[in-house]
């Protein structure tokens, strides 16, 4: 995937991201005691996981390894991050 490619992905993926939460937030003002029972798809969704990536990845934290010993570096390096998202959404 090219540069352009990838930004306009990330793009997309903070619009998409930023709309479900705005409605995420918008419906727990209207009702308090609302319940989300199937947050687990937004999690798993591809728009969150880029995003998340891409938080994690430009933070300070980033060298760190995380609980699966592995750091943005090695996955990158690795099996790459696509492959990763896929392995931990499933």
């Amino acid at each position: 995937m090219n540069t352009d490619e990838l930004e306009w992905a990330l793009m997309k993926a903070e619009r998409r991201v930023l709309e479900i939460q705005t409605k995420l937030h918008r419906w727990a003002a209207d009702d308090p005691h609302r319940r989300f029972d199937d947050l687990f798809n937004f999690v798993a969704d591809p728009a969150f996981l880029l995003v998340a990536w891409d938080r994690v990845r430009g933070n300070k934290g980033a060298r760190t390894a995380g609980v699966d010993g592995k750091t943005a570096r090695s996955i990158e390096a690795g099996q790459g991050v696509e492959m990763w998202q896929a392995t931990e959404s499933d």
